[in-house]
């Protein structure tokens, strides 16, 4: 019971964290730019690992949306992903819903193609298809890419993702998890 009440406490000081972080956000200076992004790829994961368990995971979809402010060389967003996997082997599959902040740092390179490097942390949700149950969990990420502006509203986004679930478990007989993803998308970001 002392067990069931600790693990309470740590969700709901996440569930706080999170919510200070994106009030932060959302109270961001004036004179920051809003924009809106989405993208699309692939998520190449590693394998899922529990004890005495390891599957080998397909190539999945990858989707992520954002908004966020823009301050020059900096920009800090809230994010919400999804990404789904099919087991290789067996007939299972598994989905992941993430929503971090994000922070980026582009690099000017004297053109309209800026290198960025970026880093976010936030919560994770687990599903699994053999079990009504979900397992929640501290998730981060560090990644870089490229911006290619199109005009002073559009730019064209092309980069790359390492997304790592911290402390998820197996939904059903809650042992330890390990699982990663390489992910690479392509997105649209609308500055206002």
């Amino acid at each position: 019971m002392i067990f069931v009440q600790t693990q309470n406490v740590c969700e709901n000081e996440k569930t706080i964290l999170m919510a200070l972080l994106f009030a932060g956000l959302a109270s961001a200076p004036a004179f920051a730019g809003t924009y809106f992004s989405c993208s699309a790829g692939v998520g190449l994961p590693a394998d899922w690992e529990e004890v005495g368990y390891i599957a080998e995971l397909k190539t999945g979809l990858a989707l992520n949306a954002a908004i966020g402010n823009d301050f020059g060389s900096t920009k800090l967003e809230a994010a919400i992903g999804y990404q789904q996997h099919d087991w290789k082997n067996e007939d299972e599959e598994g989905s992941l819903l993430t929503g971090m902040v994000n922070g980026y740092y582009d690099f000017d390179a004297g053109s309209d193609i800026a290198p960025y490097v970026m880093a976010g942390a936030g919560i994770a949700s687990l599903d699994v298809s053999w079990s009504t149950e979900n397992s929640t969990s501290f998730v981060w990420q560090v990644g870089a890419g490229l911006g290619l502006k199109v005009n002073d509203n559009v730019t064209v986004d092309l980069g790359y993702r390492y997304l790592v679930p911290e402390g998820l478990e197996c939904p059903i007989d809650h042992n330890d998890v390990s699982l990663s993803s390489h992910n690479i998308l392509a997105g649209i970001r609308y500055s206002f």
